[in-house]
């Protein structure tokens, strides 16, 4: 962000608003001419009253306000505008025809920030409205960061009043999406391979935790831990940081990134990650900062919770055991199950759309009877990583049963989870599956239903829809996509 200083020293920029309030015409259009040729957004009233109207509707960066008009007077305005809390701040500077000492020491009193006296010299005039704007563009700075200082302060006795791991992150993570105004803050530890990672707490999900993640799809965690420093997106469609996984972030929800390394003993070993959806894209310096801060706030937090060393331990993999399907590595039905209730519930509160994926190995017991079962569990394996790499982030991929899969895609329509499909369709189709005779061809059946369509009221339905079209898929000759009816 550019300081105001910059702004003022580039006529025609736009510059900051300053509202002229004065009764005299021409007076108004020399003080409105001279600002206006420096870059200032500049707006005329000719009265108190309108004045302000105007400041309680858009308020101005400064007033430049005429001490003898009709109706309210320059003081009555004044009185006005500094007794008020919302306005109390606004730099005025009063501009009189009267110079006795009496005259002048009354505006002061009444709340003036500075004066002039008519007929106004440009060349002062400039001078005054740009000290008065560096002063309240520092005032304003001291204020942001006084409101970080206690906004880490509070984050810090928060998290000091617990050795619950969750209960710290629920704090760190809530606290730094509110003051950001962040549609995701998550926090991310890695893990003991080189390319996995746990989501171990996220604001928007007070359920998830220790989620396992492949580093793969997440380039710019991995720079961040790689070179221990932060990692700032703008633009994720723009960034060619983020070029190898921008097909997996389309139609994502927010628009930045931010992430922060934690370090503890030298080591990064997690990332606090910021996500933003804001009409301002980017984070300031200022931000970045503050987020620094809590990731450093995070650091300690851990060490003293003791949940790094345990994240490899038996608490976490016990924990990784009742979530995950023991060969493929996705979730277990279980789970899917509870993440449905959870998404379904959501979609028919807000109106959002949710779809459901099922899909089939195609013809897996001749596979299973010629090859072995070893091989067998190897494909299962391997066709389970090809729809991981085709899917998205959001995206829930669960074992369902045998040789079957469900896929649940939230924020999701029936049309968006039929491209979805497809792309796994091909990329299943397109795969050599390793067994020990040479490379072995596996096509797979889908079947897909979505909320809101027809007859669809239960997750029983979504699921019952999603079944019925993976079995017409089957009946019309495998290798295909069937999506239910709308």
């Amino acid at each position: 962000m550019g300081s105001t200083q910059d702004e003022l020293s580039r006529p025609g920029s736009p510059g900051p608003r300053i509202l002229v309030v004065d009764g005299e015409p021409v007076a108004q259009g020399l003080a409105t001419e001279a600002l206006a040729d420096q870059g200032f957004a500049v707006e005329a009233v000719p009265d108190g009253l309108t004045a302000l109207e105007r400041v309680a509707a858009d308020p101005p960066a400064l007033l430049l306000l005429d001490v003898l008009m009709p109706g309210l007077s320059g003081l009555e305005v004044l009185r006005k505008l500094k007794g008020d809390p919302k306005t109390q701040p606004i730099p005025v500077i009063l501009v009189t025809s009267k110079d006795a000492p009496a005259d002048l020491v009354a505006g002061l009193e009444a709340g003036a920030d500075d004066y002039l006296t008519k007929p106004v010299n440009p060349a002062e005039l400039l001078a005054r409205v740009r000290a008065h704007l560096r002063t309240r563009e520092l005032m304003l700075q001291l204020e942001k960061d006084r409101q970080d200082m206690a906004a880490v302060l509070e984050i810090s006795r928060a998290v000091s009043s617990t050795l619950k791991s969750h209960e710290i992150f629920a704090i760190l993570l809530d606290r730094t999406a509110r003051i950001l105004e962040a549609c995701r803050c998550s926090l991310v530890l890695i893990g003991g391979a080189d390319d996995t990672a746990y989501v171990v707490a996220s604001q928007d999900d007070p359920n998830l935790r220790n989620l396992r993640i492949s580093l793969r799809k997440y380039p710019e965690i991995r720079m961040a831990v790689a070179k221990r420093r932060r990692v700032v997106v703008d633009n994720i469609q723009e960034d060619p940081l983020l070029a190898e996984v921008r097909e997996h972030l389309r139609g994502a929800r927010f628009v930045s990134l931010l992430v922060l390394p934690i370090v503890l003993r030298e080591h990064a070993v997690g990332t606090l990650v910021v996500r933003t959806n804001r009409a301002t894209p980017g984070f300031t310096e200022r931000e970045v900062r503050l987020c620094e801060l809590v990731a450093d706030i995070a650091a300690g937090a851990l060490q003293n919770a003791h949940l790094f060393e345990s994240l490899e331990l038996a608490n976490v993999n016990l924990e990784r055991l009742a979530l995950l399907d023991d060969l493929t590595g996705a979730f277990n039905r279980r789970y899917f199950f509870r993440r449905l209730e959870e998404e379904f519930h959501r979609a028919r509160r807000y109106k959002f759309p949710l779809a459901c994926i099922f899909l089939d190995i195609d013809r897996f017991k001749p596979v299973n009877d010629r090859y072995g079962h070893l091989v067998g569990d190897r494909i299962l394996t391997e066709v389970a990583e090809v729809i991981r790499a085709s899917i998205r982030r959001t995206d829930i991929l669960a074992r369902y049963g045998g040789e079957e899969f469900a896929i649940l895609l939230p924020m999701t329509s029936r049309e968006g989870a039929v491209v979805e499909g497809e792309r796994i369709l091909r990329a299943v189709r397109g795969h050599a599956f390793a067994a020990d005779v040479g490379p072995v061809r596996i096509t797979i059946s889908l079947g897909v239903s979505a909320f809101p369509g027809a007859g669809i009221s239960s997750i029983h339905d979504l699921i019952a829809r999603a079944d019925d079209a993976l079995y017409q898929a089957k009946a019309e000759g495998r290798d295909r996509l069937v999506a239910s009816a709308t």
